[in-house]
C-alpha cells in the first residue's frame, strides 16, 4: 500500500497549484451568491484539467521533454516565434498576477492569527509578512530539489484537504440542492463566475508544470498507467477541494458577499452557525493554499521559459533559480503594498480564460505528433473530446473580453 502512494507526486503537485487563493475565493463567493447551482461547473472543470494534464503529463513521460522545449521544435519560424512571445507573456504577466494573489493570500491566513504587521516609508504603508514569506520562498527555491518540493506539496494538500472537506460535512449541507447543482445553468449574472471557476481550475500554466514534473518523477515509457491514477485522483482531490468549499459557503444562506471582502470573513460569519474553529480552519486552509500555489508558480514559469529560451530546465540550474526568484519578487512587491487581495485574484483568473484556448490548442497539436509519441498518439474519439473542450474554453475567452 504505502508503496503504491509513492507513485503519487506530479499529479498532486498540480492539485496544489490550481487550489490557490483564487480557489477558495471564487468558490467561497460564488456558494454565497448562487448557492448550490455551479456545482456542475466545478464537475466539468475537473473534466476538462483530467483531460489536459493527462495529454501533458503523457508527453512529458514519453518524449523526456516539456511543452516548452517541445514549443520550439515548430517549423515554421513565424509561428514559432509568435507562440513563444505570445506564451512568455501569458506565463510571466498572468503568474506574476497570481503570485501576487497566492502571497496575499497566504498574508491572510498568517494574519487572521497574530494580525497585521505594517510600516510607513516615505508616506507609503507596506505590509511586513508578504517580505518575509517571499524571502522563505526565495530560500525554498535556491536550496531545494524536485523530491523535498513535491513531499512539501503533498504535506500541503492533505492540510487543505482535510480543513475544507470538514468545514464542509459541518456546514449540514442540503444534499437534494446539490443534487440540483449538477444540472449546469447559465445567465447574464452568474456567467462571470462560470468564467472564474473554469478558469482557476484549468490552469494554463499548470499543462506546462506537468510536462516537466512527470518527466522528473518517472524514467519508463511502462509508467504510463502509474502517471494515469496519479493524474486523476490527484485532480480529483482538487474538484472535492472546491466543491467542499462552495458547500461550506451555499450552505450559509444568511452570508451575503457585500459583507465578506475574502476568505476569513467568511470564518467570521460562520462562527455562529458551526463553530468558533470555523476561522481557525479556513485560515489553514487558505494559508496551505496560498503557500503552495506561492511555489509552485514560478516554478512553472521558470520550467516553461527554461525549456523555450533553452536554458537547462532542471532545479539545479542558476538560470531557473533567476526566473522563479523574479515572479517571486514581483509578487512580494505588490502584495506588500497593500493592494486589495480579490481585485489581483480576479484579474489573474481572467488572464487564465484568455490564454487557455491558445495553450490547449498547442497542447492537442503536440500529443497528434507520431514522430514525438510514437504509438502514445491521441485517438480520433480522444481528440473530439479535446476539440470539444478547446470550443468551450474559446467561448469562455469571447464572454472574457465581451465582459470588460
Amino acid at each position: 500500500m504505502f508503496k503504491s502512494f509513492k507513485n503519487f507526486g506530479p499529479g498532486l503537485v498540480i492539485t496544489s497549484a490550481f487550489i490557490g487563493p483564487g480557489t477558495v475565493t471564487l468558490c467561497m463567493l460564488s456558494g454565497i451568491e448562487y448557492g448550490y447551482s455551479l456545482i456542475w461547473c466545478i464537475i466539468f472543470s475537473i473534466i476538462a484539467t483530467c483531460y489536459l494534464q493527462e495529454i501533458s503529463s503523457r508527453i512529458g513521460l514519453i518524449t523526456k521533454k516539456g511543452l516548452g522545449e517541445i514549443l520550439t521544435d515548430i517549423n515554421n519560424k513565424y509561428l514559432r516565434w509568435l507562440a513563444i512571445i505570445f506564451i512568455f507573456l501569458s506565463l510571466f504577466v498572468g503568474n506574476s498576477a497570481y503570485e501576487s494573489g497566492n502571497i496575499s493570500g497566504t498574508s491572510m491566513g498568517i494574519e487572521s492569527f497574530i494580525g497585521k504587521i505594517n510600516i510607513m516609508i516615505l508616506g507609503v504603508e507596506i505590509s511586513i509578512i508578504p517580505i518575509l514569506i517571499g524571502i522563505i520562498l526565495i530560500i525554498v527555491v535556491g536550496n531545494s530539489t524536485y523530491k523535498i518540493f513535491e513531499k512539501f506539496l503533498i504535506f500541503l494538500v492533505s492540510m487543505m484537504s482535510l480543513t475544507f472537506i470538514v468545514l464542509a460535512i459541518l456546514s449540514k449541507p442540503n444534499f437534494s440542492e446539490i443534487v440540483k447543482g449538477l444540472v449546469p445553468s447559465v445567465d447574464n449574472n452568474n456567467f462571470i463566475y462560470v468564467i472564474g471557476l473554469i478558469g482557476t481550475t484549468v490552469v494554463p500554466y499548470n499543462l506546462f508544470l506537468h510536462s516537466y514534473v512527470t518527466r522528473d518523477k518517472w524514467k519508463s515509457k511502462s509508467d504510463y498507467k502509474k502517471s494515469l491514477v496519479d493524474t486523476i485522483i490527484s485532480i480529483m482531490i482538487g474538484g472535492i477541494i472546491s466543491l467542499s468549499i462552495i458547500i461550506t459557503s451555499a450552505s450559509s444562506q444568511s452570508l451575503s458577499s457585500n459583507e465578506i471582502k475574502n476568505a476569513i470573513d467568511l470564518g467570521n460569519q460562520l462562527s455562529p452557525l458551526i463553530g468558533s474553529f470555523s476561522k481557525i480552519f479556513i485560515s489553514v486552509g487558505l494559508f496551505c493554499a496560498g503557500l503552495t500555489s506561492s511555489i509552485t508558480a514560478p516554478i512553472a514559469t521558470s520550467y516553461a521559459l527554461s525549456g523555450i529560451f533553452k536554458y537547462k530546465p532542471k532545479w539545479e540550474d542558476k538560470n531557473f533559480k533567476k526566473i522563479s526568484i523574479i515572479i517571486i519578487l514581483i509578487g512580494v512587491i505588490f502584495s506588500s503594498l497593500s493592494y486589495q487581495p480579490i481585485a489581483i485574484i480576479k484579474f489573474a483568473q481572467f488572464i487564465n480564460g484568455l490564454f487557455l484556448p491558445v495553450i490547449a490548442v498547442f497542447l492537442l497539436w503536440s500529443v497528434n505528433k507520431s514522430n514525438l509519441m510514437g504509438s502514445y498518439v491521441n485517438s480520433r474519439a480522444y481528440n473530439l473530446f479535446g476539440i470539444f473542450i478547446i470550443a468551450i474554453s474559446l467561448l469562455i475567452s469571447y464572454r472574457s473580453l465581451v465582459l470588460i
